[in-house]
């Protein structure tokens, strides 16, 4: 099953209409058009307080650091709070105050979570990626912030993580359900692992099962996809069945997981309703997967 264009995960940034949300070429200098910022500080975007929540855009005579995009009749810039050459101009007015994006997301319309999460992935990458990789020297930003450039000349260009995840079930439909040691107050999910360089998203997905429950997998199916700049990642969810005659046994890598578990659908529901265990927050991609094994949505 393919999910629908806007199955329901916060993050989902499936909202690009051409040319309108086009990143495109900031307007020339010379010509005049509003120039917006988002504030960021780390994981955190500045919001307006009130009944609803929506980005605050400062309009300044300067841009920021990485040109997201048009929005509202202008121009969209992320502007680090933290950078020592902006904190001059990052007084938050009144009415106005730092939210993680993590919590605010929800919160916000499509077009303005999109660029908010390309602010947020951005400037984390300016941060962190301060020396040449190749020469060691110094890097400024160039190209309106979407690369970087060393005093030798060498461009880099900022980089995506992709990491897999997979509902596994078995021939009677049972979906496996993982608590990583990292999870809290009983959380369970789907497993998930990042692309190793050589491999395919296929082939990540079935050595992390493998890896971690001693479990062969074999058909799989996208099911979609979700951005994850906390720090650069993008998760790609698929479904997956145990290959033919291989075995429900699971051998745990007790390094990385604290239990693994065969749910039918009942079984998870009252597990549930006892408290026993949580699933991940709405807003991700794992909970969009299991909500869609629970009604039979699956294929």
């Amino acid at each position: 099953m393919h999910a629908p264009m806007n199955f329901p995960h916060t993050y989902l940034t499936s909202h690009f209409s051409a040319p309108g949300d086009a990143r495109g070429i900031p307007t020339p200098a010379e010509e005049e058009i509003e120039k917006h910022v988002i504030l960021v500080r780390g994981d955190e975007v500045a919001v307006h307080e009130g009944e609803g929540e929506e980005l605050h855009l400062w309009t300044l005579a300067r841009t920021g650091t990485v040109f997201l995009g048009s929005w509202k009749d202008g121009e969209v810039w992320a502007l680090d709070a933290e950078s020592s050459a902006d904190s001059a101009r990052a007084a938050l007015p009144d009415g106005t105050r730092m939210r993680s994006l993590r919590e605010i997301a929800p919160m916000l319309e499509g077009r303005e979570r999109s660029l908010a999460l390309s602010a947020v992935g951005m400037l984390t990458w300016h941060r962190d990626a301060r020396y040449c990789t190749r020469c060691g020297s110094a890097v400024h930003a160039t190209r309106d912030g979407w690369s970087q450039t060393c005093e030798g000349g060498h461009e880099t260009f900022p980089r995506t993580d992709p990491a897999v995840i997979t509902l596994v079930r078995d021939g009677l439909d049972r979906a496996l359900l993982a608590k990583n040691h990292r999870f809290t107050n009983g959380m369970v999910s789907a497993l998930a692992g990042f692309v190793e360089p050589g491999e395919d998203l296929e082939d990540a997905l079935k050595r992390e099962v493998h890896e971690e429950t001693g479990l062969v997998v074999g058909d799989l199916e996208y099911f979609g996809s979700q951005p994850w700049p906390f720090p650069r990642s993008i998760m790609v969810a698929f479904t997956s069945r145990l290959a033919n005659g291989a075995e429900t046994d699971i051998t745990l890598q007790r390094e990385e997981l604290a239990s693994a578990t065969w749910f039918t659908r009942e079984e998870l529901t009252e597990a549930l309703e006892r408290g026993d265990v949580r699933l991940p927050p709405s807003t991700s991609i794992a909970h969009s997967m299991i909500t869609a094994w629970r009604k039979g949505e699956l294929s």
